[in-house]
């Protein structure tokens, strides 16, 4: 089981640990945490708990959360506020630079190590799930104003991470909720693909993927799909840092137990799987062995050890 928490990100109940989540970090030494709103109180208890959980683990660990600003920023109620993917999109590349810098160093400040951010998703149709949370609607002006973004985050010693691969703007259902179906075929992706590909080939990152099927390429969702994960990502587009899923704890794999959607989400391609909405003793207790493949998890376990590293020396 301690190879399986080294693919595996998970979330915490409160603002403190509780006894079981402190033995699951100690005992299985998870790859990471991600740490939301019901964890966070203040700076100050942000940065104890994030000490404890580095602590308490024996093999390299990291601590990530999402703030993209404005709605999706996980510090915003402790009085840490950060203008929206949307009003950046008017900024020159400079400006958004200066903002990421300041946003990194102050997540540094807190422990973290990774940020869930920016969305780089192309807005093809109107969705109240991306409404405020892209950068542009077209491809050049995306990869501008991320690579700024990217940048930022870096130069402060926090690692950027690309969402939601292929592309979540070709559909207006929240994958939080439902399993959304997108009808674009390979070469109706191929503009949203660039815009990754030119990303990651300028600035290192992580990327993760999008719970969505797209049913002219492949019959499974994107993080459970082995063309879009290992033949078109790591294969054809040649993208060599760590692929995070989305949550397998959303709603879209609602049909799915947790240990499937682990073993699903590692055979594709993804390298670390989160699961932060419900106990991860729940995925283990569901998970069948034999089912992981051993290669999968050896690969992954190298993949994340080399990109620890360079997070650390950031």
């Amino acid at each position: 089981m301690e190879d399986i928490a080294a693919a595996l990100f998970i979330g915490l109940e409160g603002i403190e640990l509780k006894v079981e989540e402190k033995e699951f970090i100690k005992k299985l030494s998870p790859a990471g945490v991600t740490l939301f709103k019901r964890n966070i109180e203040s700076k100050k208890q942000t940065q104890s708990l994030i000490q404890e959980i580095k602590s308490l683990s024996a093999k390299p660990l990291l601590v990530a959360v999402d703030c993209e600003g404005g709605i999706v920023n996980r510090l915003s109620h402790i009085g840490l506020e950060y203008p929206s993917p949307r009003e950046l999109s008017s900024w020159e590349e400079e400006k958004i630079f200066k903002l990421a810098c300041s946003m990194g160093k102050e997540l540094k400040s807190f422990g973290f190590d990774l940020n869930f951010a920016p969305v780089v998703d192309l807005p093809l149709v109107k969705s109240p799930l991306l409404e405020t949370r892209v950068l542009g609607s077209q491809p050049e002006e995306v990869i501008e104003k991320a690579g700024a973004f990217m940048r930022g985050l870096l130069e402060a010693g926090v690692f950027p991470c690309l969402k939601h691969f292929p592309g979540h703007g070709g559909v207006k259902e929240d994958s939080h909720d439902v399993l959304p179906q997108d009808q674009r075929s390979l070469e109706e992706l191929e503009s949203q693909l660039e815009v990754f590909e030119s990303l990651y080939n300028k600035q290192p990152c992580a990327i993760m993927t999008a719970h969505i099927t797209f049913p002219k390429i492949d019959n499974r969702a994107a993080s459970f799909s082995q063309v879009l994960l290992t033949e078109v990502l790591k294969k054809k587009r040649k993208f060599k840092g760590l692929v995070f899923s989305d949550d397998i704890d959303m709603g879209a794999l609602k049909q799915h137990s947790s240990g499937e959607a682990f073993c699903l989400s590692l055979k594709a391609g993804c390298d670390i799987v989160l699961k932060c909405q419900k106990s991860p003793e729940e995925l283990l207790d569901s998970i069948k062995v034999s089912l992981v493949p051993k290669e999968r998890l050896e690969a992954s376990r190298s993949q994340f050890l080399e990109w620890y590293q360079f997070i650390q020396s950031l």
